[in-house]
């Protein structure tokens, strides 16, 4: 099981490379914060991944290494998602808006891509954008 969630505020994988690299220097890990804590939460972190959608668009996941509960100086629960560094590219699969996160099947995500497929997929892209198409 995985978990999609969007990238707000990021543009491309680079600039979600970049912010979560701020992110390490400053907390010294790569962790995402939220409020609700996944229920399928065991499937999700033994084998799980977060898909990113990045301008209406599932591109890139990061392997789940752990998933906490952690009481913040507030008084609040919250979940830390901790990913891994690797930022994988993925096929590129259009995905409707939505709040929060969602749960992605395991047969339903999207294959990672060789190195040639990046090539082509990221040529695409940028040929799509041109047309105003995305």
């Amino acid at each position: 099981m995985n978990i999609v969630k969007l990238a707000v505020g990021i543009n491309s994988v680079e600039d979600l490379k970049d912010r979560q690299e701020l992110k390490r220097q400053k907390y010294g890990n790569n962790t995402h914060i939220t409020r609700l804590f996944p229920k399928k939460y065991l499937e999700v972190k033994n084998n799980g991944s977060m898909y990113w959608v990045i301008n209406g668009f599932i591109s890139v996941r990061q392997k789940i290494r752990d998933i906490k509960k952690v009481e913040h100086d507030n008084g609040i629960q919250y979940c830390h998602i901790i990913l891994d560094k690797k930022l994988i590219e993925t096929q590129v699969i259009r995905y409707r808006p939505f709040q929060g996160w969602r749960y992605l099947n395991m047969e339903k995500a999207p294959k990672d891509l060789s190195l040639d497929e990046k090539k082509l997929d990221g040529e695409l892209i940028k040929t799509l954008k041109e047309l105003c198409i995305i």
